[in-house]
């Protein structure tokens, strides 16, 4: 009594995992339709909604008027702030004609100390204490000064940081001071969203490289040094839009955490391509490293004691940022002809490569011919591309190591499988081969009902150990020529919970175990071992029951010749309903009808005596 209620926990478990894995398969393909429709209709709101709402902002625009070419000296020369020369300047501007009560005088300095008078008062003064260790310079640095009511004239007295280069302001303008900041920080957005991108791309490939030792070994990458690489260029980034400037109040600190991010950016550059190309042991590693380490110890050495500054030593970060790029082609070309890299890695990382150099030779350029600060645009968007370039490599990699793994999970269960139907078959000599035949039959079955291909494949293999349970069955029963007795009889059908017990710890494919127990069961609560009634039987069983059923009519035995097709034809016809599932006898009919059941060699001939038990359903004797 405990065996029988334990066999129908058992079955009772792998029904509700076969009926658990159907539900959740149908209930992930219904919630893919409804999210993507959804999205559908999200999309297509905001996309109207930004149609409609195209033409608002020209209602909220305030006069933006420039001041740039409105200043003279004391001498009164027209000075144009975009090229001011060496030196102290104090200028004045007319504004009595202008409007500009209730607005502000709004512009960007870089590093330049100044005042602002309005009708001689001073009205804001910028002139900033920064910690020596820091340097001479603030940066970059947003203002807007809120002009007094009545102004006919204001003043700029200006000092710049640095003797040998002229005071610095840009887009300067009179308008409201908070439209200046509203587009300062829209017409960075872009470039913010880039930098954070960024950022967070080199967050999640330090994560990879420092929890993900297995992907990093699959990938053969140095992702720890790829992420601090993408740090460091997010952060640069940062400093070019001017915002955490004004979100932090702080524009000296973000200054020199950008000088000092360029100085560390020779060293994991390096160390990435090394691992990318083979060369891990390269000396190439070292070197970068202690350039950078030396680079980062003088230049804070020479700006604490004021013997210089970041500013005048950022040549010596962009030097090295070439050597690197320098050491990067190297080492390309020396895995090309070392042939220790793999082509789509090659061809990922030159292209990846060459929008880089492209982005920082751009920069480069605009920054000591233009003066063009925040100057990294190019770079940041050649990153981009570089990331782009290894996600996709790491995506395709991936997969294909996932597919080659599925193929070797294939190989090694497809010969699993092969193997012990043939020592199934060598055990029982009446039946030699029915394992086989029987696989192929419910292939064919699965097919004809719709099955998928990976379904028709998994449905072969469960098939070809559907009688793997008689390796437990003593020789002397399995093979016995004659009628079995009673107790002979319960030891043959305790074969389909002994194959059950074989195969239920398979977790590559827990169906096979379910395909052994249930085989015999029948659809109107006959069969055994668990009584399993209609759609209680799992739907591999029900193909394998109408397979092994034929087989058992239709294959001859050393004790008897085969039954002849039509006969065993009808007779599955027959028991349609009780014995065998009806949709499943209806795909078997339709297979017969287009010949792909019949032997090619049957002539017509065989037996047409009913073999025993075949109605009944009943495995009274091995013949069957």
């Amino acid at each position: 009594m405990a065996k029988q209620e334990r066999n129908h926990a058992q079955t009772g478990i792998g029904r509700r995992f076969h009926q658990l894995a159907e539900r959740t398969r149908q209930s992930n393909m219904r919630s893919a339709r409804e999210q993507a429709v959804f999205l559908y209709f999200l999309i297509v709101f905001i996309l109207v909604s930004v149609y409609l709402d195209r033409d608002s902002a020209l209602s909220i625009a305030g006069e933006s008027i420039p001041m740039n070419s409105n200043w003279t000296t004391e001498a009164g020369e027209v000075v144009d702030l975009y090229e001011m020369p060496l030196g102290r300047l104090e200028l004045i501007a007319d504004v009595s004609g202008l409007p500009v009560d209730g607005k502000s005088l709004c512009l960007k300095s870089i590093d330049t100390l100044f005042d602002v008078y309005a009708g001689g008062q001073r009205v804001y003064s910028y002139r900033p204490i920064i910690p020596k260790r820091l340097g001479a310079s603030y940066g970059m640095y947003v203002h807007t000064i809120p002009i007094p009511e009545k102004t006919a004239a204001l003043s700029l007295r200006l000092d710049p940081v640095f003797p040998n280069v002229p005071a610095a302001l840009d887009d300067v303008v009179i308008e409201n001071g908070g439209q200046y900041m509203n587009a300062l920080f829209r017409n960075n957005l872009l470039s913010f969203g880039r930098s954070t991108i960024i950022l967070f791309i080199g967050l999640f490939f330090l994560t990879v490289g420092i929890f993900g030792k297995i992907l990093m070994n699959s990938a053969g990458l140095d992702f720890i040094s790829l992420g601090i690489f993408c740090v460091l260029i997010g952060f640069t980034g940062f400093n070019d839009t001017l915002l955490l400037q004004v979100l932090t109040g702080h524009p000296s600190l973000i200054r020199v955490i950008t000088y000092v991010c360029l100085i560390f950016m020779p060293y994991p550059a390096v160390s990435f391509f090394a691992s990318a190309t083979g060369n891990s042991r390269t000396w190439m590693i070292p070197a970068s490293l202690v350039l950078s380490l030396a680079n980062f110890a003088a230049q804070v050495l020479m700006t604490h004691r004021g013997i210089s500054d970041y500013y005048y030593m950022v040549y010596l970060s962009h030097g090295l940022i070439v050597l690197a790029f320098i050491a990067t082609v190297c080492l390309l070309f020396r895995a090309i002809r070392q042939h220790t890299i793999q082509k789509e890695l090659l061809r990922s990382l030159m292209i990846g490569l060459g929008a880089m150099m492209a982005g920082v030779t751009l920069d480069i350029v605009r920054y000591y011919i233009q003066q063009s600060y925040g100057s990294s645009g190019y770079t940041r968007l050649g990153v981009l591309v570089f990331t782009l370039m290894m996600g996709v490599y790491l995506f395709r990699e991936q997969t294909q190591a996932l597919r080659q793994k599925q193929r070797e999970s294939s190989v090694l269960l497809s010969e699993i499988t092969t193997a012990f139907a043939r020592v199934i078959d060598m055990k029982d000599s009446y039946t030699n081969g029915h394992s086989s035949r029987v696989a192929r039959y419910t292939a064919m079955l699965a097919r004809e009902l719709g099955c998928d291909d990976e379904t028709v494949e998994k449905y072969y293999r469960i098939a070809q150990l559907h009688d793997v349970g008689k390796i437990g069955v003593p020789k002397s029963v399995l093979n016995k020529p004659g009628k079995l007795t009673d107790e002979e009889y319960e030891i043959i059908k305790s074969h389909t919970q002994k194959g059950y017990d074989v195969l239920k710890d398979i977790s590559i494919m827990p169906e096979l175990a379910i395909g052994a127990q249930a085989h015999h069961e029948r659809p109107d609560g006959k069969g055994y071992p668990n009584h399993l009634k209609g759609n209680e039987i799992p739907r591999v069983a029900q193909i394998i029951a109408v397979a092994d059923c034929f087989d058992a009519m239709y294959s001859n035995r050393p004790y008897r010749s085969r039954m002849n097709f039509d006969k065993a034809v009808s007779i599955i016809r027959e028991v349609s309903g009780t014995q065998l599932t009806p949709d499943v006898v209806d795909a078997f009919l339709r297979l017969v009808d287009r010949g792909e059941f019949r032997d090619p060699e049957d002539d017509g001939g065989g037996s047409l005596e009913n073999i025993e038990n075949i109605r009944s359903g009943l495995e009274n004797s091995p013949q069957a």
